[in-house]
Formats: C-alpha cells, structure tokens, sequence
C-alpha cells in the first residue's frame, strides 16, 4: 500500500460497517465485504474481547440457524470533534458508536493569536467532557478540523489565514499539550463529507461535498472511501478560478469561486449598497463575516430583493462550481454542507441542481442530484471526531492507534 494511505486496516473496515448499520451479523459483514467466514470470525472475536464490539441477541435466518448479530460498544471511548473557523467553532462529543452527546458553538480565531485560540478550544472542551460527565481517560482523541491547505502529517496550516501567525504553527502539537490528549488535523470539507457519510442521508457510496463556512471547500468520497489525493489537500473548490480577470483571491489567484462568490465577497459586495444595508445593517468587520452573510440569507428569504440578488449570483457561482466537480469525478450527487448553508443553504441548493440539471456532462445518462446536509453547521465537527474513532484501533482510551487502522 502506497505511503500516507488512509484505508482502514479489516478491523477498522468492519467496525466502521457495525458503526453504520447499527447491528450486523457476521454472515452479513462477510457478504458486505467479500471477506471469508474464517477472516470475519477471527476478526470478531478480537474485537469482542478487547470490549470494541458484543453480540446484541439474534435474527432469523433462512437457511435456520438464527445469525449472531454485532453491535458496537459505545462505552468503548469517545472521541471530540472541534471545527475552527475564523467566524465560528464547533465542537462535538462522540462515543464510540459515533452518536453525538453533546455539542457546544462559540466564536472562532477571530484576531487573536493561534496558542490563545487553541487554549479557549481547550477550555470549551473540558466543559463539554464535564457536562457530559465523561473522564479524561475514556477520550481517544481529538479531530482538530480547520481550512486548507495543511500538512497533516506535521499538524500545521500552509496557509496565512487568517493571519500570517497561524503560517507552520504547530497547531495539534500544542494543542494535544494542552489537553493531554492525542490530536488529529482534518480538512474541514474532507471532515464534512465524512460527516455525510456516517450520517446516512446520502444514498450512494460516492458523492462530492461543497462545504462553505467563511471559505469554501470541496471533498469527494469514491467507494466508500475520500479521496486524499498526494497530500490531502483536494478538491479545493474554493480555488478554483471562474474569471481570470476576476477579483484577486488570497491564494495569489484572480476570479477564484471564493472570492468572487464566497461570504466575504458577497458581504463586501452589499456594504457597496447604501440603500441595502439601511434595510439590513451589517457589521463590515472581517471576524463577522458569517453573522453578516447570515443577515443577508435571511432577508432575502424574506423577499428583499438585493440581498435576493447576491444570494442568487453566489449561488449560481456555486452551482457551475458544481458542475466542474461532477464533471471531473463522474458524481451523481452533489452535498451542501457548513454554516454559510443555515439559511441560504434551500436558495442555494436550487441553483446547484439547476445547474447540475442544464450544465453536467451525464445529464442524459444519470442526472446528478444536489442535497442540503440536515446537520450544515456539525457535519464537519462529526467528521473529525469519527476520524478519531477510525484511527483508533484498540479503543484503549486516551491514545490512538494509527498503525493498526492505516496498515494494510
């Protein structure tokens, strides 16, 4: 298996079919993965005794020996999920079946410093687990889930955003210092789509996610697996130039689909309307971009027509963005997932499917599909608490371990 893989090992790949389905029986994973009895036997009775999963009772069976069915254990661990933002933050409680126990929103980086903004995370993090009335030591880990690019591997953002402070700092490092606890890096999009993934709702095993918060990113999921490309940073979306002679994007590219049709952009584009923002004030302030973004999506579902305006032209943006993502991939279902989607997310998904509808080259063949995620603002929160719980073999709490979930 090339270097840098992250396909789960068997074990990983049965506990993740137990986590989905809720019960399996072993004749049931053995048909789902093509593995023999033996293997699935062997397997099983490994994780039995190491407390991941247990057998739950029986069902029937055709052939007349009712099947063992397998549960996952969800006492087994738990795992947090935390999402970072520049406007906003999530964080998720997870056990080990992978349901959420609790959540909690606050204020994203903003202005301040990366250590003072990973210590407000670790603050809020302690409360969760508290309120929760889970111990420290029955944590697997942490899932750090931020914008790209990154380098996962080393735990740190390649990136000057939001500011050139967070440039290289060893963001899971100090954070894992400061709760002692494992941290992993995800993308936010990436995690969003693992997040869509686990949730259920999408009704095929390979579909693309656009995920747009302050920003705006991509993730695909082929087979059942996402796809990571060389180094993890895909499917940026966001980067993707729609006007070479567009406005400039922080990237050092013109016309990108996020700075042309991101929040900030439209943000920016309404402050230029005196008349609108008489009729819905906006702060104008970078680190509320989102609560700005959020005014705007509402008065347009209330009928005003310039904020309607933007939102449309964003949202078509989005939708040719859409179309460029099934092209490349041959997807059949497109998801919209992340906070800018509270309230825009319906105006939104009408222009994707538009434009899916009229643009995508398998239009004849296999109309493409655009689904608005039912959890747009903790999708990507989940995802990076259920990467933990991917990653995490053993289930020995408060350490993961890698190797067993990512070697062949």
């Amino acid at each position: 298996m090339p270097s840098g893989s992250t396909r789960p090992s068997t074990s990983g790949l049965l506990l993740d079919l137990v986590r989905t389905a809720g019960t399996l029986s072993r004749v049931e994973l053995a048909e789902a993965t093509g593995l023999t009895a033996g293997t699935i036997t062997n397997v099983m009775r490994d994780l039995i005794q190491g407390g991941l999963v247990h057998e739950v009772g029986r069902s029937p069976s055709a052939r007349g020996t009712p099947r063992r069915l397998i549960q996952i254990n969800p006492e087994a661990g738990f795992a947090v999920g935390a999402q970072l933002d520049r406007c906003t933050s999530t964080i998720v409680l997870v056990d080990f079946a992978g349901r959420t126990l609790a959540t909690a929103r606050l204020p994203g980086a903003g202005q301040n410093s990366p250590q003072h903004t990973l210590d407000t995370l670790a603050e809020h993090i302690d409360g969760l687990l508290s309120g929760a009335a889970v111990a420290r030591d029955r944590v697997l880990g942490v899932g750090l889930v931020t914008h790209g690019p990154q380098d996962r591997a080393r735990g740190t953002l390649l990136t000057t955003q939001p500011a050139p402070s967070w440039r290289e700092y060893p963001l899971t490092r100090a954070l894992s210092a400061t709760l002692a606890l494992p941290v992993l890096l995800e993308n936010d999009a990436t995690a969003a789509a693992i997040g869509e993934q686990w949730a259920g709702d999408v009704p095929t095993a390979t579909f693309g996610v656009i995920y747009m918060a302050s920003g705006i990113g991509g993730g695909v999921v082929v087979d059942g697996e996402v796809y990571r490309g060389r180094a993890s940073n895909t499917i940026e979306i966001g980067h993707v130039s729609m006007d070479s002679e567009g406005a400039p994007c922080a990237c050092g590219n013109r016309g990108c689909l996020e700075a042309i049709a991101g929040p900030s952009a439209i943000v920016a584009q309404a402050l230029q309307d005196r008349a609108l923002i008489a009729r819905v004030p906006l702060s104008g302030e970078e680190d509320q971009t989102l609560a700005d973004f959020e005014r705007l999506a509402r008065a347009s579902l209330s009928g005003d027509t310039a904020a309607h305006g933007l939102i449309a032209r964003s949202a078509h943006q989005l939708g040719l963005a859409a179309v460029t993502l099934v092209n490349l991939f041959d997807l059949d279902t497109i998801v919209l997932a992340g906070s800018a989607f509270s309230s825009a997310g319906p105006q939104y998904r009408e222009q994707v499917a538009r434009a899916l509808s009229e643009y995508a080259l398998s239009r004849e063949l296999s109309p493409a599909k655009a689904l608005l995620s039912a959890n747009v603002e903790t999708s990507a929160a989940v995802g990076g608490a259920l990467w933990v719980l991917r990653s995490s073999a053993t289930g020995a709490p408060g350490r993961l371990a890698l190797p067993l979930l990512l070697t062949p």
